[in-house]
């Protein structure tokens, strides 16, 4: 899962991890995104670390902000 591989290497809390790991998993259904090897799976885990990273920890949270970072202008 490409999430795990961007988080590694950090300090996440079991229950942040989780919440990365649900939003990641619903984002990737709503996007209809279904290789977790598609450039955009890395995209979406890149954005989402980086949310959690700024202490965003609710899987919905995360995953409205950045469903709608990917809506185009």
């Amino acid at each position: 899962m490409p999430i795990r591989k961007y988080i590694a290497d950090s300090a996440f809390d079991p229950e942040t991890i989780k919440a990365m790991v649900v939003a990641f998993d619903d984002v990737m259904t709503i996007l209809n995104i279904h290789g977790r090897e598609d450039p955009l799976a890395e995209v979406i885990a890149k954005k989402i670390v980086s949310l959690a990273s700024q202490h965003v920890s609710d899987p919905e949270q995360i995953k409205r902000l950045v469903i709608a970072d990917s809506e185009p202008p």
